[in-house]
């Protein structure tokens, strides 16, 4: 009996959906047992919680290239599986009309999240134990034999994937390649020949996968592989980042049901952009309630110091140069657009925005308003029609826009929104070009923590008028 390959099996297992299983039964086991619930109780809802784990990892994924026990290496992944066991739970207790207290269930979800985020942490490093062995040579016989069809980055990053996941319980079997014909080894995998070989090796040796990560000029060239491989039936995939932007991500998509390669230079993350979604309507719709009095008594004094309407439209580009109208309180005359044209010479910001310190236009009650940032009150209901979010990019002008660099153009590849970086770092002190690489900044390492960042520092940024105009 190979003890050591038996090992490896079940400590793969326990840092996969068994191991998650476990820690949830364990801590669903301890938390109703501590509440003195019957033993039909506990057992039902052990038998619920196994269903309901079951249930949620079923998902809409791409099958996976080798047949693997799904290992959780990514905290999203972790978050995302126990949202929807402990939605499951919390549904079950209801309608199955449990006698469970509903702190009993509270405090389950809340040991059962605090385990699974300890048992993500212990996954990758178990991982890296199995997979130290495996490169030793302790470990068994693999399942998976995989041939890889290139030597350069992509091949590399190929195998490096391969090497340091033991849970695919895969040999790299050799390299072939299109232009290399001298000895030549990657990390111990030697290159065994031409790819024009492959029907020879296939029918030679078993294979169960070949992957084609060949350079890009190399691609048309593959075409002959996949009817050799087609033919002989062995599986083919085929790493699709044919590109190398350096902003840009790839991403498996389907324009009507034809599976694409979409390359997107924002956000991916469906969960933390629902979040985000969520809380940008629920802050918006907060702040409008909190502030009516402030509101209230802004639109009269704006009505009472100058002729012309409370609120101010203003056509902006949104998302990807969408046109939308932008709500402020009027803080200038109602003549202002017009008199934009003979005042241009003055302007203070570099670039094609316009702002000049003490604008003629701006009325009394109107300084004060801008200096304390009260005239972008309105544009709480932008956020609440979806035009904005309370974190993000300010929306241009469209005129602006037609002015833009061509990376400047990356700004509107997301919703505008209230405050950003630029107004909490200065807003009118910092100059146009400056201000535009903060709005990238924003959007190449946004998070949920950096939006509740930006937004602790806003307030303090307001009510000091720092940079305001």
């Amino acid at each position: 009996m190979n003890y050591k390959r038996i090992s490896r099996k079940i400590l793969i297992a326990l840092t996969g959906r068994l191991g998650s299983m476990i820690i949830s039964s364990v801590a669903l086991l301890c938390t109703l047992l501590a509440s003195g619930s019957p033993i039909m109780l506990i057992l039902e809802s052990l038998m619920g919680l196994i269903a309901i784990r079951l249930l949620s990892s079923i998902n809409r994924m791409p099958r996976p290239v080798l047949t693997a026990k799904f290992v959780h290496k990514h905290l999203w992944q972790v978050v995302d599986t126990e949202l929807k066991v402990s939605l499951g739970i919390a549904a079950t207790v209801f309608f199955m009309e449990w006698p469970v207290d509903r702190l009993i269930v509270v405090a389950f979800i809340g040991i059962n999240f605090i385990l699974q985020l300890g048992h993500c942490y212990l996954t990758r490093f178990g991982l890296q134990i199995i997979a130290k062995y495996s490169r030793k040579g302790d470990a068994p016989s693999f399942q998976n034999r995989i041939l890889i069809v290139g030597t350069g980055p992509r091949a590399k990053s190929v195998a490096d994937i391969i090497l340091r996941s033991p849970e695919l319980e895969a040999s790299i079997e050799g390299f072939l390649d299109y232009h290399r014909s001298e000895l030549w080894r990657y990390r111990d995998i030697p290159l065994i020949g031409h790819p024009d070989l492959l029907e020879k090796i296939i029918a030679k040796g078993q294979l169960d996968a070949i992957i084609l990560a060949v350079e890009r000029d190399d691609i048309p060239l593959t075409s002959s592989l996949v009817t050799v491989a087609e033919k002989m039936g062995v599986t083919v995939s085929v790493i699709p980042d044919m590109y190398r932007p350096s902003v840009a991500r790839p991403v498996l998509a389907s324009l009507n049901g034809v599976p694409t390669m979409t390359y997107r230079a924002v956000p991916e993350c469906r969960f933390s952009l629902f979040a985000k979604n969520l809380l940008d309507r629920l802050g918006a719709l907060a702040g409008l309630l909190i502030t009516f009095p402030l509101t209230l008594v802004t639109a009269i004094i704006i009505k009472l110091d100058s002729k012309g309407p409370v609120l101010f439209k203003q056509v902006r580009s949104g998302i990807n140069g969408k046109p939308f109208h932008l709500l402020k309180f009027r803080t200038m005359c109602h003549d202002a657009e017009n008199r934009k044209r003979e005042l241009m010479s003055q302007n203070e910001l570099s670039g094609p925005a316009f702002k000049i310190k003490n604008d003629p236009r701006v009325t009394r009650v109107g300084r004060f308003l801008r200096k304390y940032s009260i005239d972008e009150l309105p544009q709480l209901l932008n956020v609440i029609r979806g035009e904005m979010s309370l974190v993000g990019p300010r929306p241009p002008l469209q005129s602006e826009v037609s002015q833009y660099q061509p990376w400047q153009h990356r700004k509107l590849s997301v919703k505008p929104g209230l405050t950003c970086i630029w107004q909490v770092s200065g807003r009118n002190n910092i100059n146009f070009d400056e201000w535009m690489r903060m709005d990238l900044e924003y959007i190449d390492n946004w998070s949920l923590l950096l939006d509740s960042k930006i937004l602790a520092r806003t307030l303090p940024a307001v009510l000091k008028g720092r940079g305001a105009s």
